[in-house]
């Protein structure tokens, strides 16, 4: 890797993040980096990085391979320190320091944390935060974490002030964010590291607390206590359960938020590079005789199996709902999706007869990306689902909407 660049810097997040975290960082730095909300002139080729980054770090396999990488160039067995590359967001200008008491509340909250002072940390957690979770699961989770890790130094910079933050308890409150900058000892490898992340303070009656937005800890106490038991058997059991999530077992094929994911990405792409895409939903209807769901069972996942081979390898198949699986169509405008996807269709059609000796009707539909959300581009495909009349075994009926 001769340009080589430090992706878990760049997205700012902790070179054991999970899945979700990876993803949640990717989504605020698009909030704040993307050339369409910051005018700085080189927030177009700081997005392409992030882009890159994300897209490694979100694909299991790839990610296995750069992290191996990583582990080489950072040497884990030896204990450095370790400088991570920030970004600077709006025209590198440097903002105020915001309010004395919000800056305040940041900065103790992580002193106390460095002090292993949890009682005193907790205290400043926010009431919204403490109708979510109670002082019992807050130490228990911060005790799992130090297990791990040493928290040092901080400094902060105010990135935002809000007038009206709302909170996961429903509340409205004054707010300020943070970038802090976050000194961390890596507890089993020595490494010491400064990376980023986002902090908020809330005003409420009592004064300016420290606002975490977590609504419930059990999901992080068991990731971190599973790291300290077992690091390598953590990521797994990290990339397991987002894989399970993503994906339904039984078809072997991406589930419908495995396909918003699928879908989310390549809007990000065109939104950068201008590249079409289409989406193409296929509706496989059985012959009313074949009443057996053991049979219906194993035609259905074949037809999925046919599906999934008939594409190319730039797209990707997904399974939706009873009958129904979607293809998403990389590089291609709505025209040509609906010729791709007649053909995909009679494929379908003329492997599932061969093999079951019996007709499948197959109605399909597909929709060009125009801008819309993900939503309403399913939406749309399902439409033209709708659209198309039922089809008797042995037909294929495609709309383009």
């Amino acid at each position: 890797m001769e340009l080589w660049e430090d992706y878990y810097g760049l997205l700012q997040v902790h070179p054991q993040a999970g899945p979700e975290v990876i993803q949640s960082a990717y989504k605020r730095l698009c909030r704040m980096v993307h050339p369409d909300v910051n005018p700085d002139p080189e927030a177009a080729k700081t997005m392409q990085r992030i882009n890159r980054a994300y897209e490694t770090l979100s694909n299991g396999n790839e990610r296995r391979r750069y992290h191996a990488e990583w582990t080489r160039r950072n040497g884990a067995d030896t204990p450095r320190v370790e400088v991570r590359e920030r970004v600077i967001y709006i025209n590198r200008e440097e903002r105020d320091a915001g309010a004395p008491e919000a800056a305040a509340a940041v900065r103790g909250y992580f002193d106390l944390l460095r002090k292993r002072d949890y009682r005193g940390a907790y205290a400043l957690v926010s009431d919204a935060d403490k109708s979510c979770f109670g002082y019992g699961a807050y130490v228990e989770w911060q005790e799992s974490v130090g297990a791990l890790y040493e928290v040092g130094g901080t400094r902060l910079k105010l990135f935002k002030r809000y007038s009206a933050f709302k909170t996961n308890a429903g509340t409205k409150l004054p707010a300020e964010e943070y970038t802090v900058y976050l000194s961390e000892k890596d507890k089993v490898t020595g490494r010491v590291s400064e990376y980023t992340l986002t902090k908020y303070a809330v005003r409420e009656s009592g004064g300016w607390r420290v606002y975490l937005g977590y609504r419930d800890l059990t999901p992080l106490k068991l990731h971190f206590k599973a790291m300290a038991s077992n690091p390598k058997e953590a990521r797994l059991l990290t990339l397991w359960e987002k894989h399970k999530a993503y994906n339904d077992l039984d078809m072997g094929l991406p589930n419908r938020l495995g396909l918003e994911e699928a879908l989310e990405r390549e809007i990000y792409r065109h939104k950068r590079y201008a590249r079409p895409f289409s989406l193409g939903l296929f509706s496989v209807a059985l012959p009313g005789h074949v009443s057996d769901e053991g049979l219906r069972e194993r035609v259905m996942k074949y037809a999925g199996y046919v599906i999934s081979s008939a594409v190319r390898c730039i797209d990707s198949a997904a399974w939706l709902d009873e009958g129904v699986f979607a293809v998403l169509l990389a590089e291609t405008n709505k025209a040509d999706a609906a010729m791709a996807i007649r053909r995909i269709s009679k494929t379908v059609r003329h492997d599932v007869s061969a093999c079951f000796d019996f007709d499948a009707g197959i109605t399909a539909g597909a929709a060009g990306y125009s801008g819309q959300s993900t939503q309403a581009l399913i939406d749309a495909c399902m439409h033209s689902l709708s659209a198309a009349a039922a089809a008797p075994p042995g037909s294929v009926k495609v709309r383009a909407q």
